[in-house]
């Protein structure tokens, strides 16, 4: 008796236990492979072609390439941290992907104190003298408002508190759209907007959450000091892109555009919240098609409808309250196996081992710098 009972704690215990993470040093930050990914999520093998590769399990899959910044995650795009690298014949993902991006999308149910939502922010970008883009048939303002308002009637019909930052053609500095969300709690906030490109040839969606500290913002690939700093939306992270993956979803299944991604940015409507947030761009006023669907009210239904079933997704994948069915894009945490402990032990330069290597490499650089003599650069002229 005593050795079947052994033996089935042995297998409990094997069943139970999280597989283990082999951190793989790459262009001096600290990766894990796809195959500890999948491992990691209970997903089959890694199928693999030359840099492209594809994690399947259930209704769930991951897939990218090597070399790039993209991967999509149940169909949805992201624009990652850092690239997916190789080394060694393995296909690596940086930590701090897996941190900040996979582990709260695959698993929102696991994410802590999360917050069931009862009041939405709804912001209309620009305002007053601020136009923000134009196009031929109409300027952003104006249309960010009257979605802002179709959707505040949707979401009150549905039983959410709604609070707007500006329910006018009025100017509202940024700072103070932030203070005004910080005033509620159980909350979540939507900067609505819309887009303008250089030549009026981008088309598409895309939403922005606020980038991780230690991670450069949108495309750039270079650190700044701003990198370094921790904003007060950064508490947030984990809600922050698993409410993106919910709304950007709910976006790309109403209004049917090209998908350009989730993104990082540190725009202050997004950074100084202490709720989580997002902002998001509906589309741009000056392509010909995107203009042209902006100005109909049928495509302003659909983004009011798509942030209400956004809001809602969100809200039923972190606290298992549901207002709709399981979500497509945000998976549900069906096993309780440890969240990724991806953090240093020790700290090689004193700093707080919570803090990711991106951060602890630029503050080194920094350091080195700022130690170095001054010396006079020649005048070429």
């Amino acid at each position: 008796m005593k050795r079947i009972a052994r033996l089935l704690l042995l297998i409990l215990a094997l069943q139970t236990s999280a597989p283990a993470w082999e951190v793989v040093t790459h262009d001096g930050r600290r990766h894990v492979s796809i195959k500890d990914v999948s491992k990691f999520y209970r997903l089959r093998d890694p199928v693999i072609n030359g840099p492209a590769f594809t994690l399947t399990g259930g209704a769930k899959t991951i897939r990218g390439r090597a070399g790039t910044r993209e991967i999509y995650i149940n169909n949805v795009k992201y624009i990652l941290c850092f690239p997916v690298g190789q080394k060694g014949g393995q296909i690596l993902i940086s930590a701090m992907d897996v941190t900040k991006i996979i582990e709260p999308v695959m698993r929102p149910g696991l994410i802590k104190n999360a917050h069931a939502t009862r009041t939405v922010i709804l912001d209309a970008g620009h305002g007053g003298h601020d136009s923000g883009a134009k196009g031929q048939r109409g300027i952003e303002k104006e249309a960010a408002l009257d979605v802002v308002l179709r959707a505040k009637r949707l979401l009150e019909q549905n039983g959410y508190n709604v609070r707007l930052t500006r329910s006018s053609d009025v100017f509202i500095p940024l700072e103070d759209r932030a203070a005004f969300a910080n005033r509620f709690t159980n909350a979540v906030f939507v900067s609505v907007h819309f887009n303008k490109s250089g030549g009026g040839a981008a088309s598409g969606i895309e939403t922005f959450a606020l980038a991780p500290r230690g991670v450069p913002s949108m495309d750039e690939e270079n650190f700044s000091y701003s990198d370094l700093k921790l904003n007060p939306g950064n508490t947030q992270d984990a809600e922050n892109i698993a409410f993106a993956t919910a709304l950007h979803s709910s976006m790309l299944r109403h209004m049917r555009l090209t998908d350009r991604g989730i993104k990082r940015a540190r725009f202050v409507v997004i950074r100084d919240i202490r709720i989580p947030g997002v902002l998001l761009e509906g589309g741009f006023m000056n392509h010909p098609l995107d203009g042209k669907l902006i100005t109909t009210p049928a495509y302003r239904d659909a983004f009011a409808r798509a942030i209400l079933e956004g809001v809602g997704r969100y809200r039923s994948a972190v606290s298992g309250e549901s207002t709709y069915q399981p979500p497509s894009a945000v998976a549900s945490a069906t096993d309780k196996t440890s969240i990724p402990d991806l953090r240093r032990s020790i700290s090689p330069i004193g700093m707080h081992p919570m803090l990711n290597e991106a951060v602890q490499r630029a503050a080194e650089s920094i350091k080195a710098k700022e130690s170095q003599p001054q010396e006079t650069t020649p005048n070429a002229y």
